[in-house]
């Protein structure tokens, strides 16, 4: 009988007690309804049709026009691109919009400075050709007008410099260490369909990474994390994130993503980009808080004594 009794009392305290739990080095991942057709999406859905809009008539001068004349006149690249993945095109519309970001960042990239924009800055390419740490190409025409004089397109822009200020106090940031502004690379990827982009992480001193998505059909592909931890068992896990178009998605530059195929009809499009200090790509790892996150939580244990 004393036995029994001092189990009830035990079980007593223990339903009043609480836990302390900790979640060691989670994943930020932070999705804002940008574009969407939800009441708190932050811009009509118009502000999406029209970054579709210039994204693929982009899109489509770069793999009509200047992506032929780079293979012609850059040879190597065109063997780098013949060899290359399923991801090529996408890989070489983005280092072509990389020079047309040096060409807007003259302060950073100055023309034909010793800072190559292909080899440091937004993740060196493996798709680079004779251009990297060389001069442009002079037969390329490396401007992009119907992007970055577009309102809707520094609309975004304004969008991600406030959204990343909120994300990265979330992540333990203090005010006191963010920059007013940041220096962010935007980029375009397209997914027609059967497009997809193989597993990429980009540790390049930026603070964090983001895509939004102003033209997805639903079910159409997914958006897909690498388990950082590694591939040995228990872990290797690959974590679907659910996107809808005109929603924005951040999490960290070193989190390795991926993006499978697309399997609708409809074309896909997705503005990337990666938001650096004011200064350039100068974050060091050990002040990337985004790597360092710890969430405590406070567990009662009520319902589990009740399973006791």
């Amino acid at each position: 009988m004393r036995l029994r009794a001092a189990a009830s009392i035990d079980k007593l305290h223990l339903c009043k007690a609480t836990a302390a739990v900790d979640f060691l080095w989670p994943i930020h991942v932070s999705k804002v309804p940008l574009s969407t057709q939800a009441a708190d999406s932050l811009e009509p859905a118009a502000f999406g049709e029209e970054l579709a809009r210039v994204a693929l008539e982009g899109f489509e001068e770069y793999v009509n026009k200047t992506l032929p004349m780079e293979m012609e006149f850059d040879k190597q690249f065109a063997d780098e691109f013949h060899a290359a993945d399923h991801s090529r095109v996408n890989l070489a519309f983005r280092r072509w919009q990389k020079r047309v970001f040096a060409e807007q960042n003259r302060d950073i990239y100055p023309a034909n400075g010793a800072l190559d924009i292909l080899e440091s800055g937004p993740n060196p390419d493996f798709i680079a050709g004779i251009t990297k740490g060389a001069a442009p190409l002079k037969e390329i025409n490396y401007t992009w007008p119907g992007l970055y004089e577009n309102s809707s397109f520094r609309k975004l822009r304004q969008h991600i410099n406030t959204l990343a200020k909120l994300y990265l106090k979330r992540s333990g940031h203090p005010t006191s260490e963010l920059p007013k502004t940041f220096r962010v690379f935007i980029w375009v990827e397209v997914f027609r369909k059967g497009d997809s982009l193989r597993p990429l992480a980009h540790t390049d001193g930026g603070f964090l990474m983001g895509r939004y998505w102003p033209q997805l059909k639903k079910n159409a592909l997914k958006f897909n994390f690498e388990d950082p931890r590694g591939i040995n068992p228990p872990f290797g896990k690959t974590h679907t994130h659910n996107v809808e178009e005109g929603s924005l998605t951040m999490f960290p530059s070193w989190a390795s993503h991926f993006i499978t195929p697309n399997m609708k009809s409809r074309t896909a499009v997705s503005y990337v980009f990666i938001v650096y200090p004011e200064g350039g790509n100068v974050l060091d790892f050990e002040d990337d808080r985004t790597g360092n996150i710890q969430v405590s939580e406070t567990l009662k244990l009520k319902k589990i004594c009740q399973m006791i």
